[in-house]
């Protein structure tokens, strides 16, 4: 019994050291969105909109619980989403695995910072507006061939879409270097 109760004192301690230390990550490291799913009926928007078909390989930028992921490869596209909170990249692995989709869908436990798009032909985000003026720059410096770009209730302040529907919004990216 005093074996178990050191135990349990033990993994609760590195339990909270663990979430201390991703909250620093997380907050200080690597700041983004906080966790808000999107709805399942913006992802089919959102996948609509941008027109996605086996063709196509979409990046999910904060992919989340990996709705996204799961909706892009039912429909026969590879789908790769950068999540850093390993609790959702945990969650989004199960639920592909349970789906038999992790031949076209893979979740990077990863900023979507350091993503790499040379792959992509469609991105999607779902970030609060501090961040979207951020993303344009990073996308302008990182993406040097044509991506559909969809963005679900923030459109970008200073870019106009190609399209727009019921707060989802299509943006072609285009910035050769």
């Amino acid at each position: 019994m005093l074996y178990l109760l050191l135990f349990l004192v033990f993994f609760l301690l590195w339990f909270d050291i663990f979430l201390i230390a991703y909250q620093f990550y997380a907050h200080f490291l690597h700041p983004g969105a906080t966790y808000f799913p999107t709805t399942n009926l913006a992802v089919t928007r959102m996948l609509k909109l941008a027109q996605v078909s086996s063709w196509d390989t979409l990046v999910d930028l904060g992919s989340g619980d990996g709705r996204i992921l799961l909706a892009t490869a039912r429909l026969g596209a590879t789908a790769i989403g950068y999540e850093i909170n390993p609790l959702l990249v945990w969650l989004s692995r199960r639920r592909i695995r349970q789906a038999n989709l992790d031949k076209l869908a893979t979740v990077r436990w990863q900023s979507f910072w350091k993503a790499d798009f040379r792959q992509a032909t469609v991105i999607t985000v779902y970030l609060l507006p501090k961040l979207m003026d951020r993303l344009q720059r990073f996308l302008e410096n990182n993406v040097n061939h044509p991506i559909r770009l969809v963005t679900n209730n923030y459109p970008f302040r200073h870019l106009s879409p190609i399209k727009h529907s019921n707060h989802v919004y299509l943006y072609q990216f285009h910035y050769p270097k």
